[in-house]
């Protein structure tokens, strides 16, 4: 049955009792949904009756069921939404009114709260959610929300707040972050509603407190959970979510609800609903619980007035003190609630809760209440700590200790009371706590201030009582282990105690300090003794000491590991303190007493146990003596290479003692590691004779060393094998004792050392783990120092090593080597070609200068032999252990030594070059090539050879050149490889850079010429079978190399017929600009497509139309490239630049001046790649184009400063400033002194002030700027000096943009000293020391003589001189600007960066002079400037020579 044919029908339709209204026919809402689209049907005011029906139908049906439910169906929100926002309802012949008008009086009759409910209920509860129908919802709420809104009570705006809440918690996950979703347009409606709810919230009244109630008993636990998501960035619409949770606090933290709790009085009602929550979930409350108090702090800071400042006669200081009480009460409640969980969310929450108070500076010292508090939850850290050990719970260590350094940063009193109980706690915190170090620097830094480093120095060595490291599981060896990895040894923690110890400890303290700790390392070993004694009485070895109890003999003893433990880890830490004392304050007599005090120390401790350990042979087995003798070793060792009066040596036996020690197989890796650093250093002092040390020390690295697998973390505890001790006294001695070793070994010696290192491969996998110490690692960094190529016995055993070690390819002779790989018959050993790769590894490490010419040259023979011995290995399936990378290591040391040596025409066989070419495309080549970079060697080392064979050609000798060219002629008569041809392109660049056709014999050309022939042909073959209408690049990139390469060789051979040449470069352009595939394609082709254009335009009859083409086309492959393909794109034009005629050069750079203003149509990364193609134009100008340049160069100049745009575009103001800098550091001779005008104002505008600035300090233009004004210091002098006021001022500025933003400013004070930077410093990025040095040297240079640099006679006749007497009267001016910038009370110039810039000062102050000193002192500075200057002055004098004599 057909829909309703007119009006009536279509109401009485809608209005029916059944659905469909006709049995049989369509449904209402595809009667409605064809209504609305049929324009020939005619309803008056079409679009009200079909929303009233739908609007009304949705209403009464949405509690039935899904499948019956029209609020789950999408047609019906699709039809709604077609008329309220694709038509706007002003279509379909509905043109009495307007949408609003009959919409309003429509949503008053039909409420759409209930509709906008169900739905998100609907939608929250369903299993995935349909987006196109959420889609529609939100278009169709987007329109009726605010019209129908000013109609909803309070209640009802909460309810449909909560549904909203309850909906982006339900649907939180991939729904809402991906897809359409997560567009902002897709929010507004839900931000309408939220929106909608706030609004009403602040006008409530009454009923607010209702509104409180009702949010805490039904959203609150929602809320919670998407706070929780927007505060740790886990949901799709932040904007919508920090809305929500905006109203959350609205809802909460009211105005009217804060009031009762000013007087402490805080609602139980949210505690309440609080700890029902976490009955739930402690999660949902933890994780957002500290952004709610901190919202909670900020409320009541807001409304301080109203909340705290009632009374006529309250102080400002009562109003603080009352809110620091009252946000510390709200504390207590979130404490309380962070206490109930010791999950790792509850430490958390407790760390993020302190970092508030901190940051808010909530705690006030008077409040007990507070206080109690605070040290509750320090108490509760501490308590944590006692099970520091356990790594899997160091999260919740970390918090425990983040937690102590909160409190301790927040009141240092807070937690001094049990800071001698938290200290022996740290010991066994994991290295991974971090928070450890900061908390021991605050009690260093609080001790050192008020001078109480003695007794902190007593608590730091109680922690190592043996009481607390019996709380360690796992025994004393376990806890020597965990100690040592600890904060309380780490080297950060002894460098911090050291500093803090020289810097801060008193000379009142120093005597009792050493006694102190003398006593503490004493009694550590008197301890030990005495539990060793008992046990010995055990064992039967002296008297047994027994104690009776009730009748039982009960052995009261503890086991000595643990009191050797103690001595080990006191002594270590405890001679910091001995080795940092400052003995400079001391007068003589109390200095002659701490060193005498310092010596008996060592040796009544350190002496006294290695006595006892090491002269008793039944001793050194024991591991707790062990770790006692290693103790009185570090003691020993650090005190021992201090500078002392009397220098600190071992006995003789002791010595010998340690000799025998080292090598014996019961001795730990870390003892061996300590006592072979002990025996060096007593070599060095001529205790002991080096001799016998070194041959058992390169006996340990011969026979233990191993490069393959051995790792080491740097730490000596974590020794465990003889492997890793072996590499552990390689570090060492490289590391600290090379030169001893170069001094004192023998011959036999260096060349047994030389052998270690050459033993070791440089390609281990281990290299690679940059946080370990491996022995590739330490020889690469020793071959990478210059110490180790400065001393000459162990350089020399070390090349005779090398050489040595290569000398079996002395063997094969090349030619035999070539004629075998061509015959298949040439079947390599891998183990020796791996022992002479590992030694081009090292040579690639060389310095080249410290090898003689000879060895070069013999290393390189070797070097061919040995390419082709692994270039046949590889093509071999046995040879496994070889790889491409072993290729590539061998023809870069060819490559970097042939360009070293230079003339290499008597070393480089042409045998060589012929098998480079002929296997570049070799069976097996892709394996070869399969690493990057062996290609592209291969490529250099064949265009070294051809080149030098160019060279020869020149001088006469041209009959390889000759075979060559041949060779390379025949290539192209028939298909192959495209890697076959490569040398023969660059064989092409060799001839055309060496100089003209002219400059090669006949026969040369001759054999040129015909290769030209076989290429041409050869490329228009290709030419002709490619079709110009295909959908992707016409040609490869071989092909269009090659035609590039025809094009060059034929002008060099100044062929007449290039015009008969076909033309392609347009076409090629037009289909790369066109393209519609992977940019990156065309990107690769645009510096050979641009070569072959510029090719075509330099043999055309024209060139006008021809070179804007080109312009125009290196701006469009210039929005494809990236750094490395700009600099290839460069370098083509570089070349083509150089062979343009004077009126094709004018020509371009006119094109390139008219499209620089901004104000011509380009986008201003147009114009960026403009000034770089500039800038390469006026770098390759050719011959007789001076004027042209200069000219052009004066334009530009004209043009930069004139438009402001140049200088606050970010990427423009880079390349502007960079091409000023290439045009006075390049070309200064152009430069005339009409520039000048222009180049001051252009300075003037990059360092003026600006109200607006970058996100990020561009130090480039600071540094483009110095190095500017040094190039014409430096090399136009002459034109400064008629400019000099211009060049103070801009020296001026300079100073200026040093300084830094003092902190904590307000926003009008940062503003006021932001205003007078440039706008490419960012606030939060100040200059620093590297640009304050920068300017010192620019300063420094004002006084060097240098010489014009001009053209002519007149620099014939010149003479150096310097700028010092010129710039005399303008010095005063650049020192003020320092005074003013250290005086300035908003900014600061931090220490390094005034240490920098002294250099620069002091070239200003010899300058100035005494008498211009004084005038400016009286005229132009304040009381503090003055006082600055006078410290400024009396530093340059310090260092001022004064000749006498």
């Amino acid at each position: 049955m057909l829909g309703p044919r007119n009006a009536q029908d279509f109401i009485r339709a809608l209005k029916a009792s059944s659905d469909p209204p006709h049995v049989g026919g369509p449904l209402k809402i595809d009667i409605a949904r064809d209504a609305w689209q049929d324009t020939q049907l005619y309803v008056p005011n079409k679009a009200e009756a079909i929303v009233e029906w739908l609007l009304t139908r949705l209403l009464k049906d949405k509690s039935k069921d899904r499948a019956e439910n029209p609020i789950c169906d999408s047609r019906y929100w699709n039809v709604l939404y077609n008329i309220l926002v694709s038509s706007g309802g002003e279509k379909h012949g509905d043109h009495v009114r307007a949408l609003r008008a009959w919409l309003v009086p429509l949503l008053n009759r039909v409420p759409i709260a209930p509709i906008i409910l169900t739905y998100l209920e609907v939608a929250s509860s369903e299993g995935s959610l349909d987006i196109a129908q959420y889609t529609l919802f939100l278009g169709c709420v987007s329109v009726l929300w605010p019209l129908a809104v000013p109609k909803f009570s309070p209640e009802t705006l909460l309810e449909c707040f909560g549904a909203v809440v309850h909906f982006l918690v339900a649907r939180g996950g991939t729904e809402m972050r991906d897809g359409p979703l997560r567009s902002p347009g897709s929010s507004r409606a839900l931000s309408l509603i939220v929106s909608s709810y706030r609004g009403i919230l602040s006008n409530a009244g009454s009923k607010r407190k209702q509104l409180y109630t009702l949010f805490l008993q039904k959203y609150l636990q929602s809320w919670l959970q998407v706070a929780t998501r927007t505060c740790e960035g886990e949901v799709a619409q932040p904007q919508l979510s920090s809305d929500i949770y905006d109203a959350g606090i609205e809802t909460l933290f009211g105005l009217d609800l804060l009031k009762p709790a000013a007087d402490q009085k805080h609602d139980s009602a949210l505690a309440d609903a609080f700890e029902r929550i976490l009955q739930v979930s402690s999660e949902i409350v933890l994780r957002p619980l500290p952004r709610l108090f901190a919202s909670y702090v900020q409320t009541i800071k807001r409304h301080k007035g109203a909340l705290f400042g009632q009374g006529s006669n309250q102080a400002s200081g009562q109003v603080a003190d009352q809110l620091q009480a009252n946000a510390m009460g709200f504390y207590a409640l979130c404490s309380t609630l962070a206490r109930a969980g010791t999950d790792d969310v509850s430490w958390r929450c407790r760390v993020a809760l302190l970092e508030v108070v901190e940051k808010e500076n909530l705690f006030n010292a008077q409040d007990n209440d507070a206080k109690a508090l605070l040290r509750q939850d320090g108490d509760v850290a501490a308590e944590w700590l006692s099970s520091a050990w356990d790594e899997q719970h160091a999260p919740r260590t970390g918090a425990a200790v983040q937690i102590l350094t909160l409190l301790t940063r927040i009141d240092f009193d807070l937690m001094s009371p049990t800071s001698s109980i938290v200290l022996p706690r740290t010991l066994a915190v994991p290295a991974s706590v971090a928070s450890a170090l900061q908390y021991l620097d605050l009690l260093l830094d609080y001790d050192s201030k008020t001078r109480n480093l003695p007794s902190s120095i007593m608590h730091i060595s109680e922690a190592f009582a043996v009481q607390h490291l019996q709380r360690i599981p796992g025994g004393p060896r376990s806890a020597y282990e965990v100690a040592s990895s600890g904060p309380l040894t780490s080297l950060p923690f002894l460098d911090a105690l050291s500093r803090a110890i020289h810097s801060f400890l008193t000379p009142g303290q120093v005597l009792e300090t050493v006694k102190d700790v003398s006593q503490a390392v004493h009694e550590a070993y008197e301890r030990y003794l005495e539990e060793e004694t008992k046990l010995s009485a055990d064992r039967g070895e002296g008297p047994r000491k027994k104690r009776k109890k009730q009748g039982l003999v009960v052995e009261d003893r503890t086991e000595p590991e643990y009191y050797a433990v103690s001595f080990a880890l006191m002594a270590r830490t405890m001679v910091a303190v001995l080795r940092s004392l400052p003995l400079h304050t001391l007068t003589d007599d109390a200095r002659v007493d701490a060193e005498k005090a310092v010596s008996e120390v060592h040796a009544s401790v350190a002496c006294r146990a290695l006595r006892e350990g090491l002269l008793l042979l039944d001793r050194r087995d024991s591991w707790h003596w062990q770790v006692i003798i290693l103790g009185g070793l570090r003691l020993h060792y650090d005190l021992a290479s201090q500078p002392q009066p009397q220098q600190l040596r071992l006995e003789q036996p002791l010595l010998s003692a340690m000799l025998d020690c080292v090598s014996e197989p019961g001795v730990s890796p870390e003892l061996v590691v300590e006592m072979y650093r002990t025996l060096l250093h007593q070599c060095s002092l001529g205790a002991l004779s080096p001799q016998a040390v070194l041959n058992n020390l390169l006996a340990i690295l011969e026979n233990r060393l191993s490069a393959d697998e051995t790792s080491w973390t740097g730490k000596a505890h974590v020794l465990r094998s003889d492997a890793e001790a072996a590499l552990a006294l390689l570090h060492i001695l490289t590391d600290r004792w090379l030169p001893y070793f170069n001094a004192w070994a023998t011959p036999d010696q260096h060349k047994r050392f030389a052998g270690v290192l050459t033993a070791a491969s440089l390609n281990s996998p281990t290299l690679q783990i940059r946080s370990s110490v491996t022995v590739p690692a330490v020889i690469s960094r020793m071959l990478h120092d210059a110490q180790f190529w400065e001393l000459l016995n162990i350089r020399d055993a070390f090349l005779v090593r090398l050489v040595e070690q290569t000398s079996s390819l002395d063997r094969h002779e090349l030619n035999r080597l070539l004629s075998q790989l061509a015959s298949g018959a040439l079947h390599p050993g891998s183990d020796e070609i791996l022992r002479c790769v590992s030694v081009y590894d090292i040579l690639l490490l060389t310095p080249p200068e410290y090898l003689p010419r000879a060895t070069h040259v013999e290393f390189l023979k070797r070097g061919f032999a040995l390419d082709v011995l692994v270039f046949a290995g590889l093509g071999e399936a046995s040879a496994s252990t070889l790889s491409p990378r072993h290729l590539l290591v061998i023809r870069e040391f060819l490559r970097r030594t042939i360009g070293y040596l230079g003339s290499v025409v008597n070393v480089v066989a042409k045998e060589f070059l012929e098998y480079l070419v002929g296997h570049s495309s070799a069976v097996g080549s892709d394996a070869v090539h399969a690493i990057d970079g062996v290609s592209s060697v291969t490529m250099e080392l064949v265009d070294m050879h051809q080149g030098a064979l160019v060279r020869a050609a020149k001088r006469g000798d041209s009959s390889v050149i000759t075979e060559l060219i041949g060779r390379y002629a025949e290539l192209y008569t028939a298909d192959g490889p495209a890697n076959e041809r490569r040398p023969s392109l660059l064989l092409i660049d060799s001839f055309v850079q060496e100089g003209s056709a002219a400059d090669f014999p006949d026969y040369v050309l001759n054999s040129i010429r015909r290769m030209n022939d076989h290429m041409l042909a050869f490329t228009m073959k290709q030419l002709s079978s490619s079709s110009l209408d295909m959908q992707e690049p016409p040609v490869n990139l071989d092909f269009l190399d090659t035609w590039s390469h025809v094009q060059a060789l034929r002008r060099w051979l100044k062929r007449e017929d290039g015009d008969q040449l076909p033309v392609i470069g347009k076409p090629l352009v037009r289909r790369l600009l066109t393209w519609t595939g992977d940019k990156q394609e065309v990107a690769k082709l645009a510096s050979t497509v641009l070569s072959i254009l510029l090719g075509e335009v330099q043999a055309a009859p024209t060139q006008q139309g021809q070179l804007e083409y080109v312009v125009v086309a290196y701006l469009a492959f210039a929005r494809m490239c990236d750094q490395q393909e700009m600099k290839q794109l460069e370098s083509r034009l570089s070349s083509a630049f150089r062979t343009l005629s004077i009126e094709e050069f004018s020509t371009v750079l006119e094109l390139i001046f008219d499209g620089l203003p901004l104000g011509r149509g380009l986008s201003v990364e147009d114009v960026v790649n403009l000034v770089r193609f500039a800038m390469t134009s006026l770098q390759h100008a050719p011959e007789g184009t001076s004027r042209i340049c200069q000219s052009f160069t004066r334009k530009c100049l004209n043009l930069f400063a004139d438009d402001e745009h140049f200088v606050t575009n970010r990427e423009l103001r880079g390349q502007v400033v960079e091409f000023v800098v290439r045009q006075c550091g390049d070309r200064p001779a152009s430069l005339r002194v009409g520039d000048l005008p222009s180049l001051w104002s252009l300075l003037r505008s990059l360092l003026a002030g600006s109200s607006t600035h970058d996100q990020s300090t561009d130090i480039a233009v600071y540094h483009g700027v110095v190095d500017i004004l040094s190039a014409l210091v430096r090399l136009r002098r002459d034109l400064v000096l008629n400019t000099l006021p211009h060049l103070g001022f801009v020296l001026r500025q300079l100073v200026f943009c040093l300084r830094s933003l003092r902190p904590q400013l307000g926003g009008r004070q940062s503003r006021m000293v932001m205003d007078t930077l440039p706008r490419w410093i960012a606030p939060s990025q100040p200059l620093g020391a590297q640009e304050s040095k920068a300017l010192a040297r620019l300063l420094t240079t004002l006084t060097t003589k240098t010489m014009i640099r001009v053209h002519g006679a007149a620099a014939e006749t010149q003479k150096p001189e310097s700028l010092v007497r010129p710039f005399s009267k303008h010095a005063a001016y650049v020192l003020t600007a320092y005074v003013e910038a250290v005086n300035d009370p908003l900014c600061f110039v931090s220490s390094g960066v005034r240490r920098e810039l002294q250099p620069g000062l002091f070239a200003l102050c010899d300058m100035l002079g005494e008498h211009n000193r004084d005038a400016m002192m009286v005229s132009a500075l304040d009381t503090g400037g003055k006082a600055t200057m006078k410290a400024l002055w009396k530093e340059y004098e310090k260092q001022r020579y004064v000749g006498k004599g």
